[in-house]
């Protein structure tokens, strides 16, 4: 009885190493992938932002490498001295604009970045 047990080891193990090598095997047997097939994104580059008045702020960026961008800005309430955070919508190209609510006047200006658009 000790015998037939090995012996089914035997059976299952064969099979199952020649399964296994031929997953090893099969690695390498695939073509490179580019950066093209893959699409990697990167955050944009060459970016600026600014205060052009009181209404808000102004982003952009000339490389946006698969990437988007958006305007932020700081804006304080006249009567409270509240500040208040607004963004500006993502974008690929051109300007991103962030406008102050209200009653309230831009103080600084920001930009966020992200990878995906």
């Amino acid at each position: 009885m000790l015998k037939n047990i090995r012996i089914r080891r035997g059976a299952i193990a064969t099979p199952a190493l020649g399964v296994l090598l031929a997953g090893v095997f099969s690695l390498g047997a695939g073509a490179p992938a580019s950066a093209a097939d893959v699409g990697i994104k990167a955050r944009p580059t060459g970016c600026t932002y600014e205060v052009p008045g009181d209404w808000g702020g102004v982003a952009r960026c000339t490389n946006p490498n698969g990437g988007a961008y958006r305007a932020l800005v700081l804006c304080k309430d006249r009567e409270t001295g509240k500040v208040y955070n607004y963004v500006g919508t993502w974008r690929q190209t051109g300007f991103s604009y962030a406008y102050c609510q209200g009653n309230t006047r831009a103080t600084s200006a920001g930009i966020e970045t992200r990878v995906s658009n």
